[in-house]
């Protein structure tokens, strides 16, 4: 499929009215990343548009279905990624896409979240912040078996303090800033992958997320 400007630009802004988790209605404001997509380009609601590779497509469902603190926090958080998954479908190297997303979450994802475990648990802050260390020098799946065994290990008090924490809007912010994070890395591997969307991430300048 041919994404022209036009498209792109109906793209943004009716992701801009709002996302929710699920599918949800073919009203604006009322549906997830995807259906936007969809809605956007003219086609029947669903979370299948046709021009997005698959593996990203699934990639970007969880994530728009994350634990945002509001649908305009998962909105804005998604905005970029919206426009740069774009023509995808059939041009993105699917395999490479997916090693690299895995490299980039061990690598950049999972050493900071192993560190928030430890503040709330000094317990296990040495074998947490060894596993984030490793987790950041290797970006190797043992790595990560490794750092989900020390997590483990904290799993309970760290699980109490999350749930105490889940309320609070600092944690909440956090929590958005984290995925919207997340969400800019995967747009970074498209641009270095040449993923066609990436021509219209100009809509949407990074000053703007």
């Amino acid at each position: 499929m041919n994404i022209t400007r036009e498209m792109a630009t109906k793209v943004r802004d009716t992701v801009d009215a709002g996302l929710v988790s699920g599918v949800g209605r073919p009203f604006a404001g009322q549906m997830c990343v995807e259906a936007a997509v969809c809605y956007a380009m003219g086609l029947p609601h669903g979370d299948d548009p046709g021009c997005v590779d698959p593996a990203l497509r699934r990639l970007k469902i969880r994530i728009n279905d994350s634990a945002w603190s509001s649908n305009q926090a998962r909105a804005k958080g998604l905005r970029r990624l919206a426009l740069a998954q774009l023509g995808s479908a059939g041009v993105l190297d699917g395999e490479e896409f997916v090693r690299r997303v895995v490299d980039v979450t061990i690598r950049r994802v999972v050493p900071p979240a192993l560190r928030a475990a430890a503040t709330v648990n000094p317990t296990h802050a040495d074998a947490l912040e060894a596993a984030a260390v490793r987790c950041g020098a290797e970006g190797t799946r043992e790595a990560c078996a490794a750092a989900c065994a020390a997590a483990s290990a904290a799993a309970s008090a760290y699980a109490s303090a999350a749930a105490a924490a889940a309320a609070d809007a600092a944690a909440a912010s956090a929590r958005d800033a984290r995925l919207g994070a997340f969400a800019e890395m995967v747009v970074e591997i498209l641009i270095d992958l040449k993923a066609p969307g990436c021509q219209w991430l100009y809509l949407v300048p990074v000053e703007a997320v």
